[in-house]
Parts: structure tokens; sequence; C-alpha cells
């Protein structure tokens, strides 16, 4: 338990998990860009149509974001093997899925556009707007799912500074392309998917300039590339990532239907709320991402007593982090909450429930940061599992809690979901033990391991 707290080991942690929370947080950002620069065209359609493309996309690529999630294990037992076969495929086998997958998205653009609009039902002007933005962007699908699995490959490798290049960078350009396009040209919103699709361009030329030269220079022929067992691995590790984002879509998006349902001003104070808990969410993912890459080596080296340590360093930083996140929160919330929004009604109404915002980072910090380990071991069933749980515990409390307690209720169900990921989570920490044998050998094909 010493080395947990050695200063050389939480430096290492630290070195990991700083650049993985900088490059994060670039996206946000980009984010607000792209809302402003909209908001400086003609009309409030074009806010909403930019606004409106952005889910979609947002929806399609973060359901698809297993890509990035699963390599980064499968980089990291691979880098510990140092087997040549095992590093290529741990790259190959799920770029090829990402460019099947982003091609399929270009073949049926057409048709998963009308699907998006059929649920959305958009006015005539805002469907405009979009369905420019959508019409340019989607020919970007297989560069964004390509630079997931690049991302989580160099992750795996511990390639922070690359990371960070790749990531910063991409953002930074399209920042700026916005800028000079859209306010220092007066191009539309045209220009704004333009320039997004010219970022992911940057990061996908930087990321495989970074990965090229650490891939063996023998490769791996394409008979061990499409092996058979190593293949299906995959394709079980990302079904199983798949599932459990589908379960995350499906409590989002019944959170906010229900918030609208509660009227536009709850609807605003929720989403208020929603957007600070999604940046407490951005250290518990770099936690997640460090641990996942330190998990998968000590995997990779059959090292029990590392995985030891990574397990002890994960709730260390977890519980550390919670704690001073609920604090930070409490203290500094009147100050926080103004940045959001000047309207003295929205302001009080989302006041009213801050104090959930206070409790977010306890009853969800858990699941959002031990999950790495899981991914890092490609131990992935109970990752899926533990979230179809949450999310039926979610549903039980909202069917409940809402008719009777209103938003109170609704955010009773909201912190059941993440607090349900935590503790069903935790059931499962016997199986990451299970990995190893009496000698510290680990068990073959842990993707299989599903108790």
């Amino acid at each position: 338990m010493n080395s947990i707290f050695s200063i050389r080991h939480q430096r290492e942690y630290a070195f990991l998990l700083l650049p993985l929370i900088v490059s994060t947080l670039s996206q946000p950002l980009l984010g607000v860009v792209e809302t402003a620069m909209a908001g400086r065209l003609q009309s409030p359609a074009h806010i909403a149509g930019v606004a409106v493309g952005t889910v979609i996309f947002n929806t399609m690529f973060w359901l698809l974001g297993f890509l990035r999630v699963g390599v980064t294990g499968f980089s990291a037992q691979a880098r510990a093997l140092g087997k040549p076969d095992e590093i290529w495929r741990s790259f190959a086998q799920p770029c090829l899925l990402a460019v099947l997958l982003g091609l399929v998205i270009i073949v049926l653009q057409g048709p998963l556009f009308q699907l998006a609009m059929l649920f959305l039902k958009l006015k005539a002007d805002v469907c405009a707007v979009t369905h420019v933005y959508y019409q340019i962007l989607v020919w970007a699908a297989p560069l964004v799912l390509v630079n997931y699995v690049v991302l989580g490959w160099l992750m795996g490798q511990g390639r922070m500074r690359e990371i960070v290049i790749m990531q910063v960078g991409g953002n930074l350009l399209t920042i700026l392309l916005d800028l000079l396009l859209v306010q220092g040209v007066g191009c539309g919103v045209a220009a704004i998917a333009g320039a997004a699709c010219a970022g992911h361009v940057f990061a996908l030329l930087c990321g495989l300039r970074f990965l090229l030269p650490l891939l063996p220079k023998n490769a791996a022929s394409i008979g061990s590339i499409v092996q058979g067992a190593a293949l299906w691995r995959m394709l079980r590790v990302n079904c199983d990532l798949l599932l459990r984002t589908a379960c995350l879509l499906v409590q989002v998006n019944i959170f906010m239907a229900s918030s609208s349902a509660l009227g536009t001003l709850t609807l605003s104070a929720n989403a208020i709320l929603v957007q600070i808990m999604l940046c407490f969410s951005y250290l518990f993912e770099g936690i997640a991402n460090a641990s996942s890459i330190q998990a998968g080596m000590a995997i990779g080296k059959r090292d029990k007593a590392s995985f030891h340590r990574v397990f002890g360093t994960t709730a260390l930083w977890t519980a550390g982090s919670a704690c001073c996140l609920s604090l930070l929160f409490v203290a500094v919330q009147s100050s926080v909450l103004p940045l959001f929004t000047s309207m003295p009604h929205v302001l009080a109404e989302t006041a009213h429930y801050a104090a959930w915002g206070a409790l977010f980072p306890l009853c969800a910090g858990w699941g959002l940061a031990f999950y790495g380990i899981f991914t890092g071991a490609s131990l992935t069933r109970p990752v899926f599992w533990s979230t179809l749980l949450a999310l039926g515990a979610f549903l039980l409390v909202w069917k409940v809690a809402l008719p009777f307690w209103g938003n109170n209720g609704l955010w009773l169900a909201y912190m059941v979901f993440y607090l349900g990921r935590s503790l069903f989570l935790s059931a499962w920490w016997p199986s990451l033990w299970r990995l190893f044998d009496n000698n510290g050998e680990r068990v073959a094909r842990p993707a299989n391991v599903t108790a």
C-alpha cells in the first residue's frame, strides 16, 4: 500500500492524467466558439441549425466512441507484450472497423438525416440550416472515427504530448478558421462545417505522423490482422461498449425530455447544471483514461502487484477529486452560475436545484473513473451490465418520484443512475482479480469473463 502513496508513483500518474484533461477540455471550448459564430449570422435559425447539427453528430459519434475507449486497453496490453503482430493488430483491427463504419454513415447519410428530422420536428428555416451543416460535415465521418482509433492507440502507448498536440491542435485550427471565415470574411454556416472538417484532417495527419513510427517495421500479415479469435474478441469488447453508450443515450434523452415537459424555465436551469456536471465528468474521464493505460500495461505484463497499485491509485484520485469538486462547487456556486446566464429568474431556478450539482461528484465519480480499469483490462461486459442495471434503477425512480416531487424527483433519478453505475460496477471488481491465477498469470480472453 505504501507504494500507492509514493511521490514517484503519483508523479507518473499525474503525468498521464493532466495532459488527458487538457486535451478533453478543448472540445467544449470548440462548441462554445461554433455557437458564438453562428450567433453572428443573419437569424436565430443559424444558431439553432448549427446546434441541432452538432447534436446529430455528437449523438452519432458518441455512440461510436467505443472505438477510442476499447482500443486503449488493447494498445497498452500490446505495448507491454512487445510482440509485433499484437502491436499491429491492436491498431489495424479497430482502424478497419472505423473506416467501414464511416463509409456506412456516408452511404446512409440521407436516411440518417431524415430519421433525425423525424424525431426533432424542426421548423423549415432551422431544418435548411441544419441540412447545409450536415451535408458538409458528414463526409468527415471516416476521419472522425479513425481519429478515435489513433487517439486511443496513442493513449495506450502513453504518448501524452502527441495526444495533446493532436486534439488541441485540431480544435484550435477549427476555432481559428471559424474566426477568420465567419467573423473576418463573413462566410456562413458552410464555413463553420468546413472549418470542422479541416480540424479533423489536421488531427488525423498529426496522429498518423506520431503513430506510424511507433509501429513495428515488419508489418503484420493480413491473415494475422483478421485472425478469427482476436477479431472476435475486439468485436465483443466494442459491442459491449456500444451497448453501454446506448444506455447512456436513453438516460440523457429521457432526462432532457422530462425537463422540457416541466417547462422552459426548468429546462434552462437543468441544462446549466448538466453542463457543470459535464465539466466534472471531464476530470473523472481523465482518471479513467490514465487508469486504463496503466491497467492495460499491468495486464500485458501479467503483473498483479502493478494492477493492485493501479486500483489503489484510482481509488485515491477518485475520492480526492470527488470531495474537492463537491466542496468547490458549494464554495463558488454563486459566482459560477451567473457565467451561464444573466436572467434573474433562470439564476434563481438554477440555484434552487444547485445542491444536486454538489452531490453529483460523490455519486458519479467512482463509476466514471473505475470503468477505465475494466476497459484497460478489456473486461467490458461488466461495464455494459452495470450501466444497464443503473438505467433500470433510473427508470424506476423516474417513474415514481417525478409525479410526486417534480424536478427534484427527476434529479433524484439522475443521481440514482450515476450512483447505480458506481455501485453495480463495484460488484464486478472481483472479476478483475480473476484475470490472474494464483501465480499472478493472466487468464486468457478476459473479454469472455462475465461473472
